[in-house]
């Protein structure tokens, strides 16, 4: 069997285990994996859902494909995910908080605000494949979470996705929407999508689920030596919290907004791979600005014009930070000459 069998339920059952939950659902990529498990969880039309205003478009595209409103929270600079204390969860159904670049964010006043205030927590973890909090795996702490294996990502599937949760309904739901909506061969419960992972990439999952710490050890590797050789005047280095376990999908660095786009021009001119973020905060893209427009979205008939705050230190990143190349199959010399190639560029613009 090609199609969704038993590989697949090998993966899930594997991944649950290494993330510590009860239930993995396996999908066809990260988006997915955030459109069903926001329908799983009960996100439904005019609902309200909260995420970062720094973190890809999905991550706020999924809201509005379940016809919810997205709503926007800004970061902690450091960390550069979700700030709990500038969390306004009033009458949002589902909050995301997004662990960028590998890095968790701080979950305990995150969960501790939702309950609160009544909200569903869903970890938005494409990016933090055995990133831990407080020693516990990202992907265990909220009611469901979801994983991306896009081929950039810290293990790949080729392309696919993935739904970790300890809740037996949610879990349940998700299984029936990936699959048509069918509880049984050609039996629909209800209305569903083709979002089913294959046997080839779960097949694929399980050969790089066993990598993975390795495959991290050695990102880690590579973000200390960063951290040591690029701790100088011109840039700042990341900040990792003393209760995260960073996984190093991306390593962010930060300068002056006038010197930035320079900086990455001039490592690419030299073969650095040096690249920027997100141009914008997710609600200034123009797409979220006009929820209302037909044109620009299926689902207008559902929206007001819809006006969001802004998020002054998301902004801020998105013209300060750039990423230098960091992954598992670079060399030492690779290594050397990322940094040899930032401090001259740095030492030709000062």
């Amino acid at each position: 069997m090609l199609a969704q069998g038993e590989k697949v339920r090998e993966f899930e059952q594997k991944f649950a285990d290494y993330i510590g939950t009860k239930h993995a659902v396996a999908v066809s990529n990260g988006t997915a994996a955030l459109h069903i498990a926001l329908i799983a969880m009960g996100l439904r039309p005019r609902d309200q859902a909260l995420t970062s205003a720094f973190t890809f478009f999905s991550s706020a595209s999924t809201i509005v494909l379940c016809g919810a409103v997205p709503r926007f929270s800004d970061v902690d600079e450091r960390t550069m995910n979700i700030d709990p204390e500038k969390m306004n969860l009033n009458k949002c159904k589902i909050v995301i908080p997004v662990h960028l670049h590998g890095h968790p964010a701080d979950m305990d006043p995150i969960m501790e605000k939702a309950r609160k205030e009544g909200a569903l927590v869903l970890e938005d973890a494409a990016q933090a494949h055995g990133a831990e909090y407080r020693g516990r795996k990202v992907g265990s702490m909220g009611d469901a979470a979801i994983f991306s294996f896009y081929p950039t990502k810290n293990m790949t599937t080729g392309e696919g996705g993935m739904i970790t949760t300890n809740d037996e309904e949610i879990a349940e739901k998700a299984r029936i929407l990936r699959d048509q909506g069918q509880k049984s061969k050609y039996i629909h419960w209800g209305i569903g999508f083709n979002y089913r992972m294959t046997e080839i990439n779960a097949a694929i999952g399980l050969v790089q689920l066993r990598k993975l710490d390795s495959m991290n050890k050695r990102r880690e590797t590579i973000a200390r030596i960063y951290s040591e050789e690029l701790n100088i005047r011109g840039i700042r280095i990341p900040y990792v919290a003393p209760w995260a376990k960073h996984a190093w999908h991306l390593y962010p660095l930060m300068t002056d907004a006038r010197k930035r786009d320079e900086i990455v021009d001039r490592l690419n001119a030299v073969g650095v791979m040096a690249r920027k973020p997100y141009p914008m905060p997710v609600q200034e893209q123009e797409a979220m600005k006009m929820l209302n427009d037909p044109e620009r979205n299926y689902l207008a008939v559902l929206f007001d014009k819809v006006e969001f705050e802004r998020t002054p230190v998301a902004e801020k990143l998105t013209k300060e930070v750039f990423y230098i190349p960091i992954h598992p199959s670079m060399s030492d010399e690779d290594v050397n000459y990322v940094v040899d190639s930032v401090k001259s560029v740095l030492k030709q613009i000062s």
